[in-house]
């Protein structure tokens, strides 16, 4: 019989050292039970089929009923080449990470179930594994899933190679499955942000939701790329448009949680445009690849974005707009007008 080892950690300030011994675990083909904000699961790594196959065993489930992708980063979405459609991502945005799974095509037309879970265990276990792992609730099909280690270790006596205990689950109750393939998007399985989910569906029903995404780029994401965000929202919202397209901006060297330089908040105040709660952002590759276009101020910002994200190559223009930084507000408002009708000559591309 085996014997189950049990690792112990803190669900806030998990040890990163005790991770990437589970995610050795995973990867030399053993299954590991683990928290997440739900129920405790179940996971093993996709490149281990035989460790696949006993995640059948122990649930007692048929082998043709796949299990379900689990992600730390939505980078990982291009890894499993899914198909981001726009009502994907809207609710993704909504819900990720967080208790909600997701069904998505991917490239081959095949129908995937995907989970982004918030549980620091669980994001960062997988985020430690080199290769994708797929993962099940800890239970026997049909039965009550856990919400703790020692209800796992009841279930599967000595059946598991590794047992996280983290902890009793926050929810205590299993996610909410949509599937995003139907239009409109429906849901298969009530569970957490059920009501939520009702509400973002009725949405995409009705149309009011983003249908694009712009993405606005400039170096600090403290002058350029805000005062454009910030006049382009509101352009938005005065012609109806601000439920359809959204509208976000970052640096390629900006600081996350920064804000705007005061010249470019009073720059927009000027225009009657209130700004000040505006936060910088770094460029994530994340934010290029789900853009459907993206804004940069000089060939500078469109090289970072090409190299970040070469599927983004296509979706960038650029603006030609001098960095203000540094320099008088009458600089900053010649930079903001300029921004303005190099926007408005990309019009008819930004709202169609």
């Amino acid at each position: 019989m085996m014997k189950t080892t049990i690792v112990k950690l803190d669900p806030r300030r998990p040890d990163p050292n005790r991770l990437r011994e589970v995610a050795g675990q995973l990867l030399r083909g053993h299954v590991v039970a683990f928290p997440t904000e739900t129920v405790y699961g179940l996971a093993a790594c996709v490149t281990q089929p035989a460790a696949v196959t006993r995640l059948h065993e122990l649930k007692q489930r048929p082998e043709d009923k796949p299990f379900t992708y689990h992600i730390g980063s939505l980078g990982a979405l291009e890894r499993l080449d899914v198909i981001q459609s726009r009502a994907f991502r809207f609710l993704t945005k909504q819900f990720w990470p967080g208790p909600v799974t997701f069904i998505a095509l991917n490239r081959k037309d095949e129908k995937i179930g995907i989970r982004f879970p918030k549980h620091e265990i669980a994001s960062k276990m997988i985020n430690q594994c080199s290769e994708l792992v797929v993962a099940t609730s800890a239970n026997i099909s049909g039965e009550p899933s856990p919400k703790t280690a020692e209800e796992v270790l009841r279930i599967f006596p000595n059946e598991i190679d590794v047992v996280i205990d983290g902890g009793p689950c926050e929810w205590g109750e299993d996610s909410t499955v949509v599937d995003t393939v139907l239009s409109p998007p429906q849901i298969l399985r009530r569970g957490v942000y059920a009501k939520r989910m009702d509400e973002a569906i009725h949405k995409i029903t009705l149309g009011k939701y983003p249908r694009k995404k712009i993405l606005i780029v400039c170096t600090g994401n403290t002058c350029r790329s805000p005062m454009a965000e910030g006049w382009l929202r509101t352009e938005l919202a005065k012609k109806g448009l601000e439920d359809q397209i959204e509208v976000s901006s970052c640096g390629i060297c900006a600081r996350d949680g920064g804000s705007a330089a005061v010249e470019s908040v009073l720059t927009l105040k000027n225009d009657e445009i209130e700004f000040e709660d505006f936060k910088t952002r770094l460029c994530r590759r994340e934010d290029a690849l789900t853009a459907d276009l993206i804004l940069v101020m000089s060939e500078e910002h469109q090289k970072f974005i090409s190299e970040l994200c070469l599927p983004a190559k296509d979706k960038i223009r650029v603006l030609g707009v001098q960095d203000p930084i540094g320099m008088s507000i009458e600089f900053y408002e010649r930079s903001y007008r300029t921004i303005k009708e190099k926007i408005l000559s990309l019009w008819d591309e930004i709202v169609s």
